[in-house]
């Protein structure tokens, strides 16, 4: 069965910025119980100052949870600063569930490629993205993938492999592709392509963000048809492989008039779905008659 590692403490219910990302865990697995797939929702820990100061300048760290510093969306909110460490928390629970199980997981979190080793920003404070890695190779991953589908680039979490000289992870970021601003539908027929360059890692990072939509108003490119196909050619050869994966959401800022998300909701659906088909399959035998 799908695991899905969320706590209500990673969730916040309001916060002066444009972006819904820290609302939007609660939301999102609203959603999904909603589509009536059965899935696990699985309890963890947040992660500890210690553990955030392996990826981030101390300092850093220390300022954005005793409010002395800005977090990542501008302010001092103290209540997205007590949920910073359980959003991080999901994350590292998700990876280290998938990396022992070798399934795929999902952690509910969004906010992470933007934060360099030394400050946040783009509605990005903490980079859990990397800590997942680091904690993924404490546990006996040698080769971590990342691949980063947000709509921009990735420029925290490179700042941090570089700083830290991380050389055990390998990094795609769509916002570092020029192809994707020459064709959209090239770029995804070549996706594949990119998915395959990951096929001896034991560990794969998915930033499955879906400002990457075409009416998305810091986003733009692929049509919900391609969202929908993107996260399927992601997610089902690593399944085919047996390769460990977990998604974490990532972007999404579209709003309807009355400032609600229902077209995130829909496009976070997606990844969702492609997660829980494969997890679902136990065998090769299987996946083949579905997929073929």
């Amino acid at each position: 069965m799908l695991k899905v590692f969320y706590s209500k403490n990673q969730s916040v219910g309001a916060n002066a910025s444009f972006s819904p990302s820290a609302g939007k865990p609660e939301q999102v697995i609203k959603s999904w119980k909603e589509r009536g797939q059965e899935f696990e929702i699985c309890e963890f820990s947040p992660v500890t100052r210690e553990d955030l100061k392996i990826v981030h300048e101390p300092s850093y760290v220390d300022g954005v949870l005793d409010l002395t510093h800005a977090n990542g969306f501008g302010n001092k909110s103290p209540e997205v600063a007590a949920a910073l460490p359980w959003v991080a928390g999901s994350m590292v629970a998700a990876t280290l569930s998938a990396l022992k199980n070798n399934t795929v997981t999902i952690s509910p979190t969004s906010g992470a490629h933007h934060a360099h080793y030394r400050n946040g920003g783009g509605f990005c404070t903490f980079n859990f993205l990397v800590l997942a890695a680091l904690k993924a190779r404490q546990a006996g991953a040698k080769k971590v993938g990342i691949i980063d589908l947000d709509c921009h680039y990735g420029d925290g979490t490179q700042d941090i492999i570089k700083t830290l000289k991380l050389d055990f992870i390998k990094h795609y970021t769509f916002g570092g592709d020029p192809l994707i601003h020459e064709d959209p539908a090239l770029w995804l027929q070549q996706l594949p392509e990119v998915v395959n360059t990951f096929s001896d890692y034991d560990l794969i990072i998915y930033n499955a963000g879906v400002d990457s939509h075409i009416d998305d108003p810091l986003g733009g490119y692929l049509t919900t048809e391609q969202i929908q196909e993107r996260d399927s050619t992601v997610l089902n050869p690593f399944r085919k492989k047996f390769i460990p994966t977990v998604v974490s959401l990532a972007g999404g800022y579209q709003k309807d008039a009355s400032g609600n998300i229902p077209k995130v909701l829909e496009l976070h659906g997606f990844v969702f779905n492609a997660a829980w088909f494969t997890e679902k399959l136990k065998s090769p035998e299987e996946e083949e008659l579905v997929y073929e």
